[in-house]
């Protein structure tokens, strides 16, 4: 299990090592209703191995683009959507990277995928959430969740 206060400690060292930016965590749980009717992006890095899961990072497009300015130096207006989703994958990959030696077993990551759009739901099925945690960065929300897949049933 990935404790919230290590997924917080891992998510506000990468913030300010890359990014120079604070993010704080708020206590929400609640990625649903802060994300509701907002662009937002979604990332996401498979493990695969002895722990079988994933990690996904929820956030705003604006907070994607405003951390893709600052990481490739770049005004916000001249990024490309490419640019913006490699950014966020790229996190999201650093994040996964940092969660990983905390499972038991070796496990590989996979290449990040990255989603956008407005209203809409992903999921990992067969998966279970293991922890969660809901940020906030300038005023944006981010969310941070930790999921694994369930072990199939036991043959009858």
């Amino acid at each position: 299990m990935v404790h919230e206060d290590e997924i917080v400690q891992i998510v506000q060292s990468i913030w300010m090592s890359i990014l120079g930016l604070g993010i704080v965590a708020d206590g929400t749980n609640s990625m649903q209703e802060r994300l509701s009717g907002r662009r937002t992006l979604t990332a996401c890095v498979h493990l695969t191995g002895a722990f079988e899961g994933a990690t996904l990072v929820f956030c705003t497009a604006r907070l994607a683009r405003r951390m893709s300015s600052v990481m490739f130096e770049t005004p916000p207006e001249a990024l490309s959507v490419e640019d913006v989703q490699d950014a966020l994958g790229e996190l999201t990959n650093m994040i996964a990277g940092n969660v990983k030696p905390l499972l038991e077993g070796s496990s590989r990551l996979s290449l990040p995928s990255v989603v956008e759009g407005l209203d809409y739901r992903m999921i990992v099925p067969g998966s279970r959430v293991l922890s969660q945690v809901g940020f906030e960065c300038e005023g944006e929300p981010l969310h941070v969740t930790i999921v694994q897949r369930e072990a199939p049933p036991a043959p009858a």
